[in-house]
């Protein structure tokens, strides 16, 4: 069975169709029975200013000597294959992580990236407040620690997965995508000279 990769990232705005750029990346591996795997974070240089630094905390110093997202698209695609993309709103992280990929010059496939949003399952598994990565973690009974820092929000993300998989549903509500993510043809990539990752301090 395929594994997870739940990323968060950390952007210069809302809107990727507008111009706006990932600043951070946060990734933590889990197996297919949610069990730990690994973890991958960087800062990323997205060549324009950094945008809302109150809210994320980054500044334009911080990355200056973070990779581009060219440097780093090897290394991105080797933490994705073979697994199924999960984020707090699929909807806001994978068409930022698509339109990067692409500007990269990274040949994708056609169809639909296998993917898992915690906040839109989480009326199926828990009563929260709202559907806020904050508010599904508290009645989850789960810690946020580092909120709106890319690997600390993935952490989260992922410990919500496995609470959804800890409550022995029979048949998950995302069989499909478990069922799609061993056939999606993630490129293969000359890695060169693999970038410096730079970890937020």
């Amino acid at each position: 069975m395929p594994g997870y990769a739940v990323l968060d990232l950390e952007t210069t705005g809302f809107s990727w169709a507008r111009g706006d750029r990932i600043v951070e990346i946060g990734i933590v591996a889990l197996g297919a029975g949610g069990e730990p795997e690994g973890e991958w974070t960087t800062l990323v240089n997205p060549q324009r200013m950094v945008g809302a630094t109150r809210v994320h905390h980054i500044t334009t110093s911080d990355v200056a000597d973070a990779p581009t997202m060219g440097e780093l698209a090897p290394q991105l695609v080797e933490q994705l294959r073979g697994r199924i993309v999960v984020a707090h709103n699929c909807a806001f992280d994978v068409p930022f992580l698509v339109a990067e990929l692409t500007r990269a010059g990274v040949p994708l496939p056609g169809e639909r990236m296998p993917q898992l949003c915690t906040m839109r399952l989480s009326h199926y598994f828990l009563e929260p407040a709202s559907r806020r990565l904050e508010d599904c973690c508290r009645a989850a009974g789960i810690r946020l620690v580092d909120a709106h820092s890319a690997l600390g929000d993935a952490r989260a993300a992922a410990q919500l997965l496995v609470h959804y998989m800890n409550s022995k549903v029979a048949c998950p509500p995302w069989q499909a995508e478990l069922n799609r993510a061993p056939s999606y043809r993630w490129p293969e990539l000359s890695a060169g000279g693999a970038a410096h990752l730079l970890p937020r301090r």
